[in-house]
């Protein structure tokens, strides 16, 4: 290399430089005042950090008192911060086997990354911003219907938390679950997104059986359950009730188009479906393939999608509530269910503060930070604190030197 392309390759790597470094100063002042939320029984579990410039994770980390984590955080500053979800009698151990495993938290991670509408964000016809609203709503429908309602859970045993970056964290600390092994907790995960759900007995099988010479057939009717009906039968009641509903209240040229809207459903099909009476009585009156249509919506449209392997460890680590999310700058924290129906992360996250900031955006594309912020390709914009920390930990943009 010569002399000339090694001061140019010098004077492009100053920005990342300078940008690593004003982030890490800005972590520093942070961690100087935090008061991090530590679990329970933290001394008994094991904790793991990453730090600046690409160094490898530290595990196996362990510590005896709220002051010494402290001091450690203050003193290092560190991009993330983890706790195991298992309690161990020796955390600090090298080796997993000599740890000895006592018990686990079960764990429910929802992350944006993992929904189906991903799909959608790739092709351009919907926005990150958009996504992570999906996934607070999947993080509602979690503790509500899942682990309050089906579960049966007591809420003081839930612990929801803001990840600080893609999504949502549920801590479940019921003693009943401590002990369950991976495979029970693989199954828990499962049953959220209702793939496994024997879709046979979703619906009521209302038919019966009628004789042919010596041969008997059944009529296969079928009929909606209950909306009060337990378990993935209620839930594809209260769904298809719901819709049926909103398309009775569409005027009359509208309301075929929404039935063929169902997947599955050929143009035409639907022109002598009556939608008069109440949603029962419409949908035992469907023809069978536009109940089984329903049915797969509601599965679909009722599904949460939890990062099983996730759930199904025992020793994974998971982010400290009250710490930073090196990815975002954002806070990692925890939120009441009535906080997490109308959370904005991009508002209600944010730990950096307002002091004006000069960044510019590297990213080939427009970039936004839900409806708080944006910066269009090598744009130039003094934006607070917390938004330019946002843009520069994700990657989307430089501190901007000034000549």
């Amino acid at each position: 290399m010569s002399l000339k392309e090694d001061i140019a390759k010098h004077k492009a790597s100053l920005p990342l430089r300078y940008t690593r470094e004003w982030l890490q100063k800005r972590f520093r002042e942070f961690y100087t005042r935090a008061e991090p939320e530590l679990p329970p029984r933290f001394t008994a579990r094991e904790w793991g950090m990453f730090g600046w410039g690409g160094r490898l994770m530290q595990r196996h980390l362990a510590f005896q008192s709220e002051g010494e984590l402290q001091a450690r955080l203050a003193r290092e500053a560190p991009m993330h911060v983890y706790h195991s979800v298992a309690y161990y009698t020796h955390p600090s151990a090298g080796r997993m086997d000599e740890k000895h495993w006592q018990a686990a938290d079960l764990i429910f991670d929802l992350d944006a990354d993992h929904l189906p509408e991903m799909e959608l964000l790739k092709r351009g016809e919907t926005t990150f911003g958009a996504l992570m609203e999906i996934i607070r709503e999947q993080a509602v429908q979690l503790v509500e219907d899942f682990l309050l309602g089906d579960l049966g859970l007591d809420a003081g045993d839930l612990q929801l938390v803001f990840s600080g970056g893609r999504g949502y964290h549920v801590h479940v600390r019921t003693p009943a679950v401590l002990e369950l092994p991976s495979g029970a907790r693989r199954e828990l995960a499962d049953y959220l997104t209702g793939l496994d759900a024997d879709r046979e007995r979703l619906l009521v099988d209302a038919g019966h059986t009628r004789k042919y010479g010596d041969k008997r057939y059944s009529t296969g009717e079928l009929r909606l359950p209950a909306t009060d009906a337990p378990g993935w039968q209620g839930r594809v009641a209260r769904f298809t009730s719901a819709w049926l509903e909103e398309a009775q209240a569409l005027p009359a040229d509208e309301r075929l188009a929404r039935l063929e809207s169902l997947q599955r459903i050929k143009t035409g099909a639907a022109k002598n479906v009556k939608l008069d009476g109440t949603p029962q009585e419409v949908f035992d009156a469907l023809p069978r393939h536009m109940q089984i249509a329903l049915r797969d919506a509601a599965l679909s449209a009722c599904a949460v999608y939890a990062d099983e392997p996730v759930t199904g460890d025992l020793h994974r680590l998971i982010r400290l509530p009250g710490t930073l999310h090196g990815g975002t700058g954002l806070l990692a924290r925890s939120v009441t269910l009535d906080e997490l129906r109308d959370f904005d992360p991009y508002r209600q996250a944010i730990a950096l503060g307002d002091a004006p900031v000069k960044v510019r955006c590297v990213a080939g594309h427009p970039v936004a930070m839900g409806d708080v912020a944006s910066l269009k390709p090598d744009e130039v914009a003094e934006l607070p604190a917390a938004q330019g920390a946002y843009f520069m930990a994700r990657g989307f943009a430089t501190l901007e030197i000034e000549a």
